[in-house]
């Protein structure tokens, strides 16, 4: 290539200058003598079938080729399918035990709630019932603790369990 950039000022060689013929040549007299014989075109038949069977052979080579090929695909193909079960599997139940979770605690705000709402109730009527026993005790006439303990009067009992007197 350096002819292009005018460094050696000549052309390039001829490839075929160094061309040796005689294989072509005793190949051409091989056909002249085999179209003399009389058996030529059996020895042609022959020369198919040979070449026939021998592409048979790679196409059959090259089908256990492609099926080896294949196989491994095939096989990691059913592996990710495994894999992709199994994954859903536990993703499944993940989730399941997830929502039992969020279930419990949802159940355990509810008691809590429940329990909360219960005390509140508790301590609102124990405060009525003191309410309507301080006002019952002024309406008696201000009397609070015939007893003398310190308790709020009550009809059945004073607060410290003590019967009335």
């Amino acid at each position: 290539m350096s002819w292009l950039f005018g460094l050696n000022k000549g052309q390039p060689e001829d490839k075929w200058s160094n061309f040796d013929p005689t294989g072509l040549e005793r190949a051409a007299q091989a056909v002249k003598e085999l179209d003399k014989s009389r058996h030529a075109k059996e020895a042609l038949d022959l020369a198919r079938m040979q070449e026939q069977s021998v592409q048979m052979e790679h196409q059959t080579k090259i089908k256990e080729y492609e099926a080896a090929v294949e196989q491994p695909k095939g096989d990691q193909l059913r592996i990710q399918g495994e894999e992709r079960r199994k994954t859903v599997g536990e993703e499944t139940k993940q989730h399941q035990s997830r929502a039992q979770f969020q279930d419990r605690l949802a159940r355990q705000r509810y008691e809590d709630q429940l329990k909360q709402q219960q005390a509140l109730n508790e301590d609102n009527l124990r405060k009525q019932k003191d309410s309507v026993l301080k006002q019952e005790a002024m309406r008696k006439g201000g009397r609070t603790d015939p007893a003398g303990c310190g308790c709020i009067f009550c009809p059945e009992r004073h607060s410290c369990g003590k019967a009335l007197h």
